[in-house]
């Protein structure tokens, strides 16, 4: 199989981590200078209603839609009906400003993810002040939608295709040119409309709408871009800003993500030979990868995909350059760059059942990621100012990331046969100019962020009279949903701007831990009425719904009780799930107060999974790890079995 093949089947997962980082900021002439000239008129009135989504418990949102000109400069060219919603603080006296949140791609929806990821992303930010979470034209529950179920419905079904890679080529070409041709000559979408100008003078409107003479920003990846175009084009409504993982306007994204990939990669091979523990496990990690892309580019290896959505197993094949592409995907994650010379090393055994169940995962997040609007901005914004030729020729020079770039239609050179075909407007040459601006601004990096380097984060901070930077070690993109530090650092600049916040908590950002000799869990008391639980659960793992927690994609712990459903039902669905046909047999049992517990132990795609289920007055009592087979022993004993015996359902 050529080396294209699985790259180019991740090119839309690695579209979406490079959206992150991708983007531009800029607008059409006529469109800027429409935004820059015309006074601001009176604000569009709210029309205020139901959340599209569901609310975590707890959480107060307030939602709405807002109706804007689909064209500033054009008042009959109709409207886009913008949504957003406002959490309300808890606080009893919060803060008069409030922050809005600016999601990256562009395209990535801020609404849809606040039912899985309000904890993470959200409720950081709505500590003391309320939060603005808007989906921008284009994106999310935002009309019209610029998303390409075309793209979607074809990444999934090209999966063990067994394609040539130029069937599969052509196929997401033909599939982004569905997409394109539904959007303009079908729905009468003007894709000229959709570019980071607009989306600021969106903002802007919003910010009047709703009565606020100015407010803070945070952007993360796409949405540093979206930050710094509103700090040009509206800077009298913002008060302060917090780019977290900046991207310049003036860097050429795709000529620098080459550089920008090895370099993180190099960081993360520097890093595992700088402890002990993984130095003496993972010997040069470095030629380790090096070694395994060559080798897989030139016999692919057989490789189980898992769909998320569905269960389904999927047998398709990994070679070289997917491999370089899962490695510069993952880095995104802090989280999971503890766990990547576990996962080289079983590649290297010949095992890869974790990179396909993380291939299956991340393929999920495509449906939270509008292309179309991706691509408005990005062919628009960036790809204009640069050139097929420059792109091949740094990707050229980095042999180890050349075959997963050469394979992705929209994230290295074949990007501009994509943007060809889209059209999406001429750029305003101040989409590739540095912005200035005396707002103050507080700049977050990442030392591991593979798309938007620390060096991206000073170059952003010197074109500011007002800016600083914080570096944080060993940290991927997006620095805030990683620590609390960076909580506490942005809390403290939002709280006042005018004040260099304290940054002494980033010397103890703890490093990577490599290997299980270093894995070392607190466990807290807590009590949930919702639940209708008490017992012990992991200190500093997110809460992602209630009653799991999760460290990284691979290390979570589920406490429930289920009512109505009993043990031979659950383990009925397990092994219909597996395909072992039988359900699995209890390994051991435990006595815990009024509970008797059965616990089971299964090893599948790579991971370990401790379940232990005991039958109460409420329901089936359940408690799962699941975990690494290399951590699986430090985690029973740490995690599983303190859970177990401390768990008590509600009388």
């Amino acid at each position: 199989m050529d080396r294209r093949r699985a790259a180019l089947l991740l090119s839309p997962l690695l579209v979406l981590a490079a959206c992150g980082g991708s983007g531009g900021e800029g607008a059409g002439q006529d469109v800027a200078a429409a935004a820059s000239a015309t006074p601001a008129g009176p604000p569009p009135e709210v029309e205020w209603g139901a959340c599209g989504f569901q609310v975590p418990a707890g959480v107060q949102i307030d939602c709405g839609t807002l109706p804007v000109p689909a064209d500033r400069a054009d008042p009959g060219a109709g409207t886009v009906d913008l949504a957003f919603g406002v959490v309300r603080t808890p606080d009893p006296d919060p803060a008069a400003t409030p922050v809005v949140y600016l999601s990256g791609g562009p395209g990535q929806s801020t609404l849809e993810l606040v039912p899985q990821a309000y904890g993470q992303l959200y409720e950081p930010l709505a500590r003391g002040r309320d939060l603005v979470l808007l989906d921008q034209r284009g994106t999310g529950l935002s009309q019209p939608s610029l998303a390409c179920e075309e793209y979607g419905s074809w990444v999934r079904e090209s999966l063990g295709a067994g394609l040539s890679p130029e069937e599969l080529r052509t196929q997401a070409l033909d599939s982004l040119e569905q997409c394109r041709a539904r959007l303009v000559e079908e729905e009468g979408v003007d894709l000229d409309d959709y570019d980071s100008v607009a989306s600021a003078a969106d903002l802007d409107d919003l910010r009047r709408a709703l009565g606020h003479e100015q407010w803070d920003l945070y952007g993360i990846s796409y949405g540093t871009r979206l930050a710094q175009t509103v700090l040009r084009e509206h800077p009298e409504g913002v008060r302060s800003a917090v780019l977290d993982a900046a991207y310049p306007v003036d860097a050429d994204l795709y000529e620098e993500t080459p550089s920008n990939a090895v370099r993180a990669m190099e960081a993360l091979f520097d890093a595992c030979a700088a402890d002990p523990a993984c130095a003496e496990a993972h010997p040069d990690l470095g030629r380790t990868v090096r070694d395994l892309v060559a080798e897989l580019d030139a016999e692919p290896a057989p490789l189980t995909v898992v769909d998320p959505a569905t269960g389904q197993r999927v047998q398709d094949e990994l070679s070289g350059a997917a491999l370089a592409g899962f490695l510069f995907q993952s880095l995104y994650s802090t989280e999971l760059v503890d766990h990547l010379p576990e996962i080289i090393a079983a590649a290297d055994e010949g095992r890869y059942d974790t990179i396909g169940l993380l291939l299956g995962a991340l393929s999920q997040q495509l449906d939270l990621v509008a292309v179309g609007q991706q691509l408005a901005v990005q062919c628009e914004e960036e790809v204009a100012f640069s050139s097929r030729e420059a792109v091949a020729e740094a990707a050229a020079e980095h042999p180890l990331v050349e075959g997963f770039l050469d394979g992705a239609v929209t994230l290295g050179p074949g990007v501009f046969e994509v943007c060809d075909a889209w059209a999406a407007g001429r750029p305003d040459p101040a989409a590739d100019e540095a912005v200035s601006s005396d707002v103050p601004v507080l700049v977050f990096a990442g030392e591991l962020d593979p798309i938007t380097p620390p060096r991206w984060g000073e170059d952003v901070v010197a074109g500011l009279s007002d800016a600083r930077l914080v570096l944080f070690p060993h940290t991927g993109h997006g620095s805030l949903p990683s620590h609390d530090c960076a909580v506490r650092i942005a809390t403290e600049f939002l709280d006042d701007p005018g004040t260099e916040p304290g940054t002494g908590c980033v010397d103890e950002v703890p490093p990577p831990t490599f290997t299980a000799a270093g894995v070392d869990v607190a466990m807290t008391p807590f009590e949930s009425e919702e639940l209708g639980l008490a017992g012990m659960r992991p200190e500093g793992w997110t809460e992602v719904l209630p009653g799991a927690h999760q460290e990284s994609a691979l290390v979570s712990l589920v406490q429930r009780v289920v009512p109505g459903a009993t043990a031979e039902q659950l383990l009925q669905q397990l092994a219909a799930q597996l395909g072992t046909g039988q359900p699995p047999q209890p390994v051991e049992q435990l006595q815990t107060g009024a509970l008797s517990w059965d616990l089971y132990r299964l090893d599948d795609l790579g991971q370990r999974v401790e379940l232990a289920l005991a039958d109460s007055p409420q329901g089936l009592v359940l408690v799962q790890l699941t975990t690494t087979p290399e951590r699986a022993d430090v985690h029973r004993e740490q995690v599983f079995l303190p859970a177990v015996e401390a768990l008590t359902p509600a009388p």
